[in-house]
């Protein structure tokens, strides 16, 4: 195996290591943890693992996209996108056909992408030279897609139509902007605290539900929920958040009535996954997320 292939590996074992951390993050209020399977009766933690199993190959590949074709991102996502629907193939087959992470493979897609691109030509990646590929990939193409959509079928497509939302084609648009200046500080603070990495995603997560326009719960319900969801959550953080001493008691209690009246923050959660990865990426040891050391 040479180096390139070593690094499309490496990306796609970071993807993947993502995905489990999001997911074995507990308790996590309507969502799949540990402690339930949240607001959702046809998934549990298993199912989480199967599907991200069966999707480290497809996150190695486009990371091996990125690599090929470092100087053509529109032609990197182009590619990407093919790859994306094969993945989701495997998704369904592995999880008998429950949507567990359509939208991480949207998201992780274009990053594992952008990320196998920088390292092929600068042999690092900073968040700043991430983003730039990020752009460049999506971003005119996106906002062509969103203001020509015609049909829309996905959740994330159908709160375009509604409510004028844009879910993860939004995120991508924007440059995760919601991951650079909410996540990612919030869980900056908490590793050079020291603090226990459970409770960092806790907190990283709520930090997401108390600002996000989450599509998951307006696809189930309308903005007025939403706008409730981010008030509790705004509340939980401002009594101490995930580092209170009764913050597990208070989640369990908050998960009970999530599942109660379905409420799920699924897109907060894809966004959580996607900190983790970056994360691990970029983490230098400082309170910023912008500068990583090479693959190799």
């Amino acid at each position: 195996m040479d180096k390139k292939d070593i690094n499309a590996e490496k990306i796609g074992d970071v993807a993947y290591r993502a995905l489990l951390e999001e997911v074995y993050t507990s308790p996590k209020p309507g969502l799949v943890d540990l402690y339930s399977n949240g607001a959702h009766k046809d998934m549990d933690v298993s199912t989480f693992e199967r599907s991200a199993d069966a999707l480290r190959p497809f996150f190695a590949a486009m990371a091996q996209e990125g690599i090929k074709h470092k100087e053509s991102p529109d032609l990197i996502f182009s590619n990407i996108r093919g790859i994306g629907l094969d993945a989701e193939k495997a998704m369904y087959r592995a999880t008998a056909g429950v949507n567990t992470h359509k939208g991480l493979i949207f998201n992780m897609g274009i990053l594992s992408a952008a990320v196998g691109a920088c390292i092929e030509r600068d042999n690092t990646v900073t968040m700043d030279s991430l983003m730039e590929m990020e752009q460049a990939m999506v971003r005119d193409t996106l906002l062509k897609e969103v203001h020509g959509m015609r049909d829309f079928t996905s959740n994330g497509e159908k709160n375009l139509q509604k409510y004028g939302t844009m879910g993860a084609r939004g995120e991508a648009i924007s440059g995760y902007q919601s991951i650079r200046s909410i996540s990612l500080p919030v869980m900056a603070e908490g590793i050079s605290e020291g603090r226990d990495f459970n409770l960092v995603k806790l907190q990283t997560l709520f930090a997401l539900m108390s600002q996000v326009d989450d599509s998951n719960i307006i696809a189930r319900h309308n903005p007025e929920v939403l706008h409730e969801v981010k008030e509790l959550a705004k509340e939980f953080l401002a009594s101490g958040g995930a580092y209170q001493e009764e913050a597990v008691s208070i989640l369990k209690r908050m998960d009970k009535d999530f599942i109660d009246r379905n409420i799920s923050a699924g897109g907060c959660a894809d966004l959580l996954a996607v900190t983790i990865f970056l994360a691990d990426l970029l983490w230098d040891g400082s309170k910023e997320f912008s500068e990583v050391t090479s693959l190799t």
